[in-house]
């Protein structure tokens, strides 16, 4: 999947939801706020990067990243989750976790988020 503007807001915004700077929210009282991306480093994870840009500029929310080689990739953020860490705001994770992460309550419903 290419990444877009749009996909890179919607992420975000499930995650500014959660720090109660929701809809309403200006950026003005955005600006000092920053969320940490965190995903393997690949080509795609610099294109998120490059998007990241617009979304600051639009929202003024800030974005941090930390980008993991494929090999340390699942041993650094499922240790992350299962440790409860506080490096990672929203963890792009790999299709093979889905089953033990649902098990473990690392997945936030988004159903209320898109009403």
């Amino acid at each position: 999947m290419k990444p877009t503007l749009k996909t890179l807001v919607v992420a975000c915004g499930a995650v500014v939801s959660a720090f109660g700077v929701g809809a309403g929210t200006t950026p003005a009282q955005a600006q000092g706020k920053t969320i940490t991306l965190c995903w393997a480093a690949w080509d795609p994870a610099n294109a998120l990067v490059e998007l990241s840009k617009d979304f600051t500029a639009k929202t003024g929310i800030g974005m941090k990243f930390e980008f993991v080689p494929w090999t340390n990739y699942a041993d650094r953020f499922l240790n992350e989750l299962n440790s409860h860490g506080s490096l990672c705001d929203l963890i792009i994770g790999d299709s093979q976790w889905i089953g033990g992460a649902a098990e473990n309550g690392q997945y936030v419903k988004l159903n209320d988020f898109f009403k």
